[in-house]
């Protein structure tokens, strides 16, 4: 195992290491920029927006006597729902994906800029 490792090593250039340290530079520069952006979750309640909420400040949402959202650490969830199968609340904390609860008709959407609603109620 060594000899394989040393051997590798070895035949390593010049070229090859820039273009690792290129790639992780990058990397980098791609989280810290993801990071970076203030993302902000907008929920629906039905067909109506219920209100726009920063994922910076922790706080707990009672949506009605049906849904209450929980918002920490930068992320969100569902924390109560009266649903049957309680898939809302499985689905956990998140800060990218849609957090949807059917029955209820809620919906939780993260969105880092001012673009279009991605999710249509219909």
């Amino acid at each position: 195992m060594e000899y394989s490792i040393t051997k590798f090593i070895k035949t390593l250039r010049l070229s090859d290491l820039i273009l690792v340290g290129i790639c992780l530079v990058a990397a980098v520069l791609v989280y810290r920029s993801l990071a970076s952006e203030t993302t902000k979750l907008y929920i629906y309640k039905g067909e109506q927006l219920f209100g726009i909420y920063s994922l910076q400040t922790d706080r707990s949402i009672v949506i009605d006597e049906h849904n209450t959202v929980v918002i920490s650490g930068g992320k969100a969830a569902i924390s109560f729902s009266d649903c049957p199968d309680k898939r809302c609340m499985k689905q956990g904390y998140n800060r990218s994906l849609p957090i949807i609860c059917l029955p209820n008709r809620l919906v939780l959407e993260f969105k880092s800029s001012d673009a279009d609603r991605k999710l249509i109620l219909q």
